[in-house]
């Protein structure tokens, strides 16, 4: 089996269906394909939820290798290569599997399939997908009549045009800061402003799409958290947390790599060293409203893409997390996810707001003021 990809840095994922009577994502039996330079790479996947891999009550949802949940890789790569700015990468896997958590490909009439390309997080693992076919597929093994259903690649000529404008939220009067869930806003929106990949959710602070941040040290902040309680969803649980590290995602870490993350906010660690959230609420989320997410890019500015969304929120009061910055704090530090990655952005933490004359955001940090104080004093006594 071969499958092409045109993007460098995208994945292709095709497989077995969820479901005997359509094309459905979840529960599918999928091969996540991609090239990391010259190496190819044909995985075997199972897909149980919209979301990527995570640990829920010890045990593993979402979009996961075949290896967490027990089973083993059935694919066996073939070639892969790039030719004319085409990835083509080529497996094979016997159509009955030794691994119970495979599906069969069968040999005798149709078989519903599901595909999508998307790119590749940091760490290698795919992301929520951004081509997708929008109606159902079968496919036919060992037919008797020879046919061929293929088309010619197509390239858009469609150039892609500006982002949305960041959001900013600099404003010294404000203490309370509201975070809800909203969708990435496609390549206009998430992707375009932070140069990350998403998982398809994002924080909205304040009704802005995952803005920068200005707090001041010294002073108490509280954060609204309405990210999702429900420990049991792969999906829709979100504590929110405050680290040095640009991702989040801190469950997913290996513990190597968390003892390398300094958490600020919203973590706390049990006895045996095991973290453990501490802002999780209710949910709220705005939702497309019966529209095709892949339109998002139609939307000229982020305030009429939110005007489309459907917003809902569930009962019960919002998790509070509150913060007061001080000066062992980094200037810059990120909010996010404790169990998904690249669902935030930045918070800067500065000793005073300024603007500059231009109208730009500055902010003053003593350390550096002190020390440039310093320099211009100690100056003039050098020349002379």
């Amino acid at each position: 089996m071969s499958l092409f990809i045109s993007a460098e840095d995208n994945y292709m994922a095709f497989g077995l269906s969820g479901s005997t009577d359509r094309s459905e994502m979840v529960g599918s039996d999928a091969t996540i394909a991609y090239l990391d330079g010259y190496l190819g790479y044909a995985l075997d996947y199972n897909i149980t939820a919209k979301a990527p891999c995570v640990k829920v009550l010890g045990q593993y949802k979402g979009v996961c290798k075949d290896m967490l949940l027990g089973g083993f890789d059935s694919n066996q790569l073939h070639t892969a290569v790039r030719e004319n700015g085409i990835n083509i990468i080529t497996y094979r896997r016997t159509l009955i599997s030794a691994d119970p958590g495979d599906q069969e490909y069968r040999t005798q009439g149709w078989s519903y399939v599901v595909w999508a390309v998307g790119k590749l997080n940091h760490n290698k693992e795919p992301m929520f997908h951004d081509i997708y076919p929008k109606w159902n597929l079968k496919l036919e093994l060992n037919r008797k009549e020879q046919s061929s259903d293929c088309f010619a690649f197509t390239r858009s000529k469609e150039s892609f045009q500006e982002t949305w404008e960041a959001g900013e939220i600099f404003d010294r009067t404000i203490r309370t800061f509201t975070a809800t869930l909203g969708p990435s806003g496609g390549r206009r929106g998430y992707q375009g402003i932070t140069r990350m990949t998403t998982t398809g959710l994002v924080w909205y602070i304040n009704g802005l799409l995952a803005p920068e941040i200005w707090l001041r040290r010294g002073l108490t902040y509280s954060f609204k958290i309405h990210g999702g309680n429900n420990p049991h969803s792969a999906e829709y649980y979100h504590p929110f947390i405050i680290t040095d590290e640009a991702h989040g995602g801190f469950d997913m870490l290996s513990e190597e790599v968390q003892q390398k993350v300094r958490v600020l906010a919203g973590v706390e660690f049990t006895r045996r060293g095991q973290p453990k959230p501490t802002a999780a609420g209710p949910l709220c989320i705005s939702k497309h409203n019966d529209k095709d997410r892949r339109l998002d890019d139609d939307y000229p500015t982020f305030n009429k893409f939110n005007r489309s969304l459907l917003y809902t929120c569930e009962e019960g009061d919002a998790a509070i997390l509150k913060v007061t910055p001080n000066t062992t704090w980094p200037d810059i530090v990120y909010y996010n996810s404790f169990t998904h990655p690249n669902m935030g952005w930045k918070i800067h933490v500065v000793d005073s707001y300024a603007r500059t004359s231009s109208g730009a955001f500055m902010g003053l940090h003593v350390g550096t003021l002190l020390l440039t104080l310093c320099v211009t004093r100690l100056l003039p006594l050098v020349l002379q």
